[in-house]
């Protein structure tokens, strides 16, 4: 590509990232239509015919939707939920955030960190990310069941939520060096504000089906098992490498999924979560506008070349599983090898 091509191609990139801003009645239909009302609809349908099958149909539509409303707080973290930044960040944290167990101000820094320091060791999502602890099919099978037995919660309440430095105490010591993530506080500690919304949701549901166990079984249940699961699988898809990846693309770990089908994008990539390298390198894009983005970066080599693409998450998963079983059957004979020598 001459200089003047890529001099009009960034042009057009730039171009359409300044007239790509949040659009105030999409924030608000993907709200309350798309999250709370499909998740509203599911838990109807339990609730006016009780039974198994109604049970499990209402666990995974609030599975989906909590995953739903995460994604729109991560958009309201770069102020692409509504237009308005007062209202994006207290609608997102009071409506989205909190009632899914989120601390919004703690995941907003801690998310911003991750964006700034993405590839290096002090990247708070790194563990998250790489491969080195997901190398063997026990690995990564032990990686995921520690998040759902409490790894997520320890991650997300206690030290997001609690052990987190804030702003007047990120003073350090000349001998050590600055805490990546800095909270800044205002008031009470924020994890407070999750006990009046999570009450609530407690009573409504209890008000409605007469079973004041149902907020635990169809309410934390998805929150700290397969939502726990799903969200984490996803980042990791988001950022992993495979062997044969073209090292040119995949140097800065940024993939984005072409073919996610209606369970992936229902339960993996809810409002375009899959265009993630299109968002990593312009944050500040409303998620409806990333798939032209996605278009307009395929046409430009010096972006075409910076990310990945896979075909869908569960071609990736199944040929990072067959990589990884491959890698436990060679550590088991290698350790098989090393006990006759030793006998």
């Amino acid at each position: 590509m001459s200089a003047d091509a890529k001099k009009a191609s960034s042009e057009i990139v730039n171009r359409f990232v300044k007239t790509a801003k949040p659009i105030l009645a999409r924030g608000l239909v993907d709200l309350f239509v798309w999250s709370w009302g499909m998740l509203i609809l599911g838990l109807g349908v339990y609730v006016l015919f009780p039974n198994v099958l109604t049970f499990a149909f209402a666990f995974l539509v609030v599975t989906s939707r909590m995953g739903a409303l995460l994604a729109i707080a991560h958009d309201a973290h770069h102020g692409t939920f509504l237009p308005d930044r007062k209202w994006n960040d207290l609608v997102a944290a009071w409506l989205c955030a909190y009632p899914v167990g989120s601390i919004y101000s703690s995941s907003k820094a801690v998310h911003m960190a991750h964006h700034k320091l993405l590839n290096t060791p002090e990247d708070p999502d790194r563990n998250f990310h790489f491969e080195d602890n997901k190398s063997t099919p026990q690995q990564f099978a032990w990686h995921f069941l520690r998040l759902v037995l409490g790894g997520q919660l320890w991650t997300s309440i206690v030290v997001n939520g609690i052990l987190r430095p804030i702003q007047k105490d990120a003073v350090q010591p000349e001998d050590k060096p600055a805490p990546v993530v800095v909270l800044t506080r205002k008031g009470h500690p924020e994890i407070l504000n999750l006990i009046p919304v999570q009450l609530v949701i407690w009573g409504a549901l209890w008000a409605v089906s007469g079973q004041w166990w149902l907020y635990l079984a169809i309410w934390l249940g998805p929150i700290f098992t397969l939502g726990t699961f799903l969200g984490f699988l996803r980042g990791f898809v988001d950022h992993a490498r495979l062997p044969d990846d073209s090292s040119v693309n995949s140097a800065e770990r940024l993939v984005t999924v072409l073919n996610a089908n209606f369970l992936e994008r229902a339960f993996l990539a809810p409002y375009d979560f899959k265009y993630h390298a299109e968002h990593h390198m312009f944050p500040s894009v409303p998620h409806y506008y990333l798939h032209e983005l996605h278009t307009i970066l395929q046409a430009d080599e010096n972006y075409k070349s910076r990310y990945l693409t896979r075909p869908s998450y569960s071609a990736f998963i199944k040929e990072y599983w067959i990589q990884i079983s491959r890698n436990g059957r060679g550590q088991s004979a290698t350790q098989a090898a090393l006990q006759t020598s030793n006998d």
